[in-house]
């Protein structure tokens, strides 16, 4: 039987690697600050580093409530989980979409996905929210950060 305890015990410690595989994967790239602001590795450092404090976080309130927690039954294969798997799903989907198709595409149909999902079916709204979002995206990384977004590998 699973327990909450033990979920989080494991949601921590994977947690926790992965924020320091972020900090250490990012500490290859300059962090100092510039007249031009922080370097390229402080942001992903930064993230690395949140994620690290969160999983601690976690760590210690369960190590702190174990008892309580040790008795709450974790049921995975419940019928209240399957959106949260088919989110887990698309996230994996768009990552490797992000590849083939480029992120503008790819996250055209994440948005559109996850508001389906989440029981919405206008499909006018589908289109204009994706859209907007996208435009919104484009604006702040292109146009104000000069940033150029992963394209489609056919284009590269």
């Amino acid at each position: 039987m699973l327990n909450m305890a033990l979920c989080n015990y494991i949601v921590s410690i994977l947690g926790g690697a992965i924020g320091a595989c972020i900090m250490l994967a990012a500490s290859s790239f300059p962090m100092d600050f510039t007249e031009n602001g922080p370097g390229p590795g402080f942001w992903p450092f930064a993230l690395g580093l949140a994620l690290l404090a969160a999983a601690l976080v976690l760590f210690v309130t369960t190590f702190c409530e174990r008892e309580i927690l040790g008795k709450t039954e974790v049921r995975l294969v419940a019928a209240a989980n399957k959106r949260v798997y088919i989110m887990m799903g698309l996230a994996v989907a768009f990552c490797l979409l992000i590849s083939l198709l480029g992120f503008y595409v790819a996250a055209f149909f994440l948005i559109i996905a996850v508001m389906r999902l989440m029981d919405y079916r206008k499909k006018k709204g589908l289109i204009i929210t994706a859209c907007a979002a996208l435009l919104f995206i484009y604006a702040v990384f292109r146009l104000l950060l000069h940033t150029q977004l992963p394209g489609p590998v056919f284009l590269e």
